[in-house]
């Protein structure tokens, strides 16, 4: 019997031990929202966004949305790259002008994108297939001419998805290259 208990004792003792890791290793894996990073939108932005979304507000809590938002822009283990990756790996612009305007037109996008991808997924319009195909096909143009033309280009679907005029089947990697008139199904 003494030895029953023991053993219990010892499987109790594991599994606390297993469980008290298991929270050590998710609370690395959250990110941190006290700690916003200057490099992308104010936070204040993303609250505001939250606020007026109540629908959203009934499934997710405010910090799981703002969560979302810094994997969306930052990556994590699962998305390993986020949206400020893909700004940052723009060619090189004709001109300090058009590289502004095309950062300035990625940063709201950004902000656009995000504020959809971080919702509940039950209510969602954007989903992290998008994300994969609009990130790829940002980053897979041959030139920062098609660079600018595809950021246009997702900007006008994101609208028109977001305002019921494009359904979410429409977004494939074929109507990027086709629209786009590059070849992107290779590069995926």
């Amino acid at each position: 019997m003494a030895g029953r208990r023991k053993q219990n004792l010892g499987s109790l003792r594991s599994c606390s031990l297993v469980a008290m890791l298991l929270c050590l290793l998710a609370s690395c894996l959250a990110p941190d929202i006290d700690d916003w990073p200057d490099t992308i939108p104010s936070k204040r932005l993303f609250i505001a966004a939250y606020a007026a979304d109540e629908e959203n507000q009934g499934l997710q809590s405010q910090t799981e949305y703002l969560e979302w938002t810094l994997v969306f822009y930052q990556g994590n283990l699962t998305y390993q790259s986020g949206w400020a990756d893909i700004s940052s790996n723009l060619f090189p612009a004709p001109s300090a002008q058009q590289r502004d305007a095309l950062l300035a037109k990625l940063r709201e996008l950004g902000v656009a994108i995000g504020s959809e991808w971080s919702r509940h997924n039950d209510i969602r319009q954007i989903d992290s297939r998008m994300l994969s195909l609009w990130g790829s096909t940002i980053q897979l143009a041959p030139d920062f001419e098609t660079q600018r033309e595809t950021v246009e280009l997702i900007a006008e679907d994101v609208e028109l998805l977001l305002n019921g005029r494009l359904d979410k089947g429409e977004i494939l990697e074929t109507r990027y290259a086709t629209l786009l008139g590059v070849d992107l199904i290779e590069g995926f």
